[in-house]
C-alpha cells in the first residue's frame, strides 16, 4: 500500500474518534445548539481535508527545457547560457558564477523536473553519474584534447630480473620523446613515438617487492610536458625445474647450465662423452613420473636422434600433458631430427646452410648501465680488473651463428636485428614444442654480455615452460584506478579487507546482486600501493592520483562519458510532467481551520463555565 494511502487512513480515523467524542458530549449534555454542533463536525472534516492536501498536496503539470551542467574543465570551453537557462556546476567544476552547486547528476535532475534536454560543459561525466537516467537529448560541449600521455598499460607481475615493457601512448606534443626512469632516477630507455603517438619502452625487475618507475614525455626542446607514475609489482614464482640432455659436451652446455644454476634455476644437466661414458649429473632416466616434475625439457639434435622410441613416445605425452620440450641446434639437423619433431607436430623446412645473426641493438651506454645496475664488485679489485669490468659492461654484441632452418605456422622464439623471426614453437596438447637454430649464444658470455645471454635464455624457456596452475586472483574492473572514485573488486572471499597506504584496515561487503562474481565496491581515499587481503593471500594494486596524471584521467573521463552517451539514455524525460503542487496555501488554509476549530471549542468551555 502506498505512502499516501496510509496517510489517509490514518487521518480518516482521527476523524472518527473526534467525531465520536462531539457525539458523545453532545449526548451527555449540556446540549449544543444545532448549528454549532454541525459547524464542528464541518470543522473537522475540513481540517482533516486541509492537513491531507499539505502532506500529500494534489500533482500538478510542469513544462520542461534545458538545464545546463558544468563539469571538470568547464572554464576551457567557451559557452554562454541563454535568458532564464538554469546552470548547475558538480563537485568537480570550476567554480561559475550564477551557477548553482549540486553534489551530483541525480540530485540535479531531481531539483529541476522535466528537463527535456542536457547540455554538459566540460570533459564530461565522472563513475558517481555516469549511470543516472539522462534525459532524451544530450550535448556534451568539450574542450580541446589534452597534451600528454593518453593511455598507459603498465606490466604484469614481474618475476625478479625479468624484462617487463611497458606501452603508453602520447598526444598534442611535436617531435615528442618518451623516456622510463626507475625509483633511483636513472632513465632506463628513450624512444620516439610512431605517428600515432604509441610507444613501448623495457626496464628491468630487480628485487622482489613494489616500486615505482615514471614515464615522462619530453617536447622538441627536451623539457618535460607529462609524467606518469608506472607501478611494477615484482614477486619470486616457483623455480622451474630444467632438464638439459646433450649428445656431447660443448660450451654452449656449460655456459647454459652456469647461466641456469645461478638464475636459481633446478637443473639436471648430462652430456654423453661416447663409449658408454656420461658427464654431468647422475643418469637420468625419461620416465613419466621424471617428466611430470620436470618443467623444460632441452636437448640438441644428437640427442634428440639417440633418443629409443619408447622415449619419444614418453616425451610426447609429456608435451601434451604440459612439458616445454625445446631443441637447440649445435651443427646440422638431419633428417631423423627432422622426422621427429615432425611427429611433434613441429615442421621443419629449410637447409642446414649456417648464416649471420645480429641480436637487436642496445640502447646507449648510458641507459644500459642503468638497465644493468651496479658492477659487481670483484674481490681482490686492482685497476685492470676494474677497467677489464667496466669494459665488458659496454662491450658491442658479437655476430652469432644460426642454421637456416625455419618452423612453418610457429610462433617466434627470438627476432634479431631486422626483426626476423628466429626459431618458433607449437603448442602440442597443454605442452609446447620449440627449436632454437642458433649454435653459438656462448660467445656473448665470452664478450663480456652475460646479462644478454641471460636476457635470451630467460625469454626463450618462458615461452615453452610448463605453466603454472592458475591462481585465483582478484579481478578489478577498472581501466585505471582512481584515488577519490569507485571501482569494483570480484572473486573476492567473504572475509576480505584492503590494507591502505597508511595502514589503515577497510574491510569490503561483498554485494549480493553479483552472485557468483562475488564483487565488491571499494572507494580509495589514497594514491599509492593498496594491499588486498584475504586470509594468507596477497594481492597488491596501486591506485593512481588524479592531480599527477590529469592528461590521462580527462582523456579516460571523456572516453567514458562518450561510450555512454553512445548507449543511449536508461529513462527519458518527457516534455510535460506531474510534479506536486505548492504546499503552503494549504497549510494555511489548514491553521486558520484549526484556529477557527479551537476557538469555537474554546467558546462553548467559556459559555458553560
Amino acid at each position: 500500500m502506498s505512502e499516501p494511502r496510509w496517510i489517509l487512513i490514518a487521518l480518516v480515523a482521527v476523524l472518527l474518534l473526534a467525531s465520536a467524542r462531539l457525539c458523545w458530549q453532545q449526548w451527555r449534555g449540556p446540549v449544543r445548539a444545532r448549528g454549532v454542533f454541525a459547524g464542528l463536525l464541518l470543522l473537522q472534516i475540513a481540517v482533516i481535508a486541509l492537513l491531507y492536501l499539505t502532506l500529500v498536496p494534489p500533482m500538478q503539470r510542469a513544462a520542461g527545457g534545458q538545464l545546463t551542467v558544468l563539469t571538470a574543465a568547464a572554464d576551457q570551453v567557451r559557452w554562454s547560457a541563454a535568458p532564464g537557462e538554469t546552470v548547475v556546476a558538480l563537485p568537480e567544476a570550476p567554480a561559475a558564477a550564477d551557477a548553482l552547486r549540486a553534489p551530483d547528476l541525480a540530485t540535479a535532475l531531481r531539483q529541476h523536473p522535466g528537463t527535456t534536454s542536457l547540455r554538459l560543459i566540460g570533459d564530461g561525466l565522472t563513475a558517481r553519474d555516469r549511470d543516472v537516467a539522462l534525459p532524451r537529448s544530450v550535448h556534451l560541449v568539450s574542450p580541446g584534447a589534452p597534451q600528454g600521455w593518453m593511455s598507459l598499460q603498465p606490466p604484469p607481475l614481474t618475476a625478479p630480473g625479468a624484462v617487463f615493457t611497458v606501452s603508453a601512448r602520447a598526444q598534442g606534443v611535436p617531435h615528442a620523446r618518451a623516456e622510463l626512469v626507475d625509483p633511483a632516477g636513472l632513465v632506463v630507455d628513450r624512444a620516439t613515438p610512431g605517428a600515432d603517438g604509441s610507444v613501448h619502452l623495457d626496464g628491468v625487475a630487480r628485487v622482489p617487492g613494489q616500486s615505482v618507475f615514471r614515464l615522462r614525455l619530453l617536447d622538441a626542446g627536451q623539457h618535460v610536458v607529462d609524467t606518469l607514475a608506472v607501478p611494477v609489482d615484482t614477486a619470486a614464482t616457483a623455480t622451474p625445474r630444467l632438464l638439459i640432455l646433450a649428445g656431447a659436451p660443448g660450451p654452449e652446455l656449460k655456459y647454459l647450465r652456469r647461466w641456469a644454476t645461478d638464475a636459481g634455476l633446478r637443473v639436471q644437466a648430462q652430456a654423453n662423452a661416447g663409449g658408454g661414458v656420461s658427464l654431468g649429473d647422475a643418469p637420468i632416466t625419461l620416465t613419466a613420473a621424471r617428466l611430470a616434475d620436470t618443467d623444460v625439457v632441452v636437448l640438441d639434435e644428437r640427442s634428440l636422434v639417440a633418443l629409443s622410441s619408447t622415449q619419444r613416445s614418453t616425451l610426447q605425452q609429456a608435451i601434451r600433458n604440459g612439458l616445454g620440450v625445446l631443441v637447440r641446434t649445435t651443427g646440422p639437423l638431419g633428417d631423423g631430427a627432422r622426422q621427429v619433431l615432425r611427429s611433434w607436430g613441429l615442421s621443419v623446412t629449410g637447409g642446414n646452410q649456417a648464416a649471420p645473426l645480429s641480436l637487436p641493438a642496445d640502447a646507449d651506454a648510458a641507459l644500459l648501465q642503468a638497465r644493468r645496475g651496479p658492477q659487481r664488485p670483484a674481490s681482490d679489485a686492482t685497476a685492470y680488473i676494474e677497467e677489464a669490468d667496466a669494459a665488458s659492461h659496454q662491450a658491442a654484441l658479437p655476430v652469432l651463428e644460426r642454421l637456416a632452418v625455419q618452423s612453418a605456422d610457429a610462433t617466434p622464439l627470438l627476432h634479431d636485428a631486422k626483426g626476423a623471426s628466429v626459431g618458433g614453437y607449437r603448442a602440442l596438447g597443454r605442452g609446447r614444442v620449440a627449436l632454437l637454430p642458433v649454435t653459438d649464444s656462448y660467445r656473448l658470455v665470452l664478450a663480456g654480455r652475460d646479462d644478454r645471454h641471460a636476457e635470451l635464455w630467460s625469454s626463450v624457456l618462458a615461452s615453452i615452460a610448463r605453466a603454472l596452475p592458475a591462481a585465483e586472483v582478484p579481478r578489478i574492473d577498472a581501466i585505471t584506478p582512481w584515488a577519490g572514485e569507485r571501482m569494483a573488486l570480484c572473486h573476492l572471499q567473504a572475509t576480505t579487507q584492503v590494507r591502505a597506504p597508511d595502514g589503515a584496515f577497510i574491510p569490503l561487503r561483498i554485494d549480493p546482486a553479483s552472485g557468483a562474481e562475488h564483487c565488491a565496491g571499494y572507494w580509495p581515499a589514497q594514491a599509492g600501493w593498496h594491499q588486498l587481503q584475504q586470509g594468507e593471500n596477497r594481492h597488491t594494486f596501486y591506485v593512481f592520483d588524479p592531480a599527477t596524471a590529469r592528461p590521462l584521467h580527462r582523456q579516460q573521463l571523456r572516453e567514458a562519458t562518450a561510450q555512454r552517451l553512445a548507449g543511449g539514455t536508461a529513462a527519458a524525460s518527457m516534455g510535460v510532467i506531474e510534479t506536486p503542487g505548492a504546499r503552503w496555501p494549504w497549510l494555511l488554509a489548514f491553521v486558520l481551520a484549526a484556529g477557527l476549530l479551537w476557538w469555537l471549542e474554546r467558546r462553548r468551555v467559556a459559555a458553560t463555565r
